[in-house]
């Protein structure tokens, strides 16, 4: 979970990650990898994207695939 930032990392609320403005659709929990929890964000254009902080942001081709 992110607690290092302002931002309200909930579903449905409006982050930013870089220059982008997006939407968080899903959080993807990752229990045994010791990583940080992943999100999946959805831009207003429609794109999805999978962002896990200190890895990067990943575009994606739907929903299922960003939580995967």
């Amino acid at each position: 979970m992110i607690r290092n930032t302002k931002q309200t990392w909930e579903i449905g609320e409006m982050v930013k990650v870089g220059f982008m403005t997006l939407k968080v659709l899903a959080k993807v929990p990752t229990p045994h990898d010791f990583a940080p929890d992943a999100y999946a964000l959805g831009s207003a254009k429609g794109g999805i994207y999978r962002f896990v902080p200190h890895k990067g942001i990943t575009k994606c081709a739907n929903l299922e695939e960003a939580m995967s």
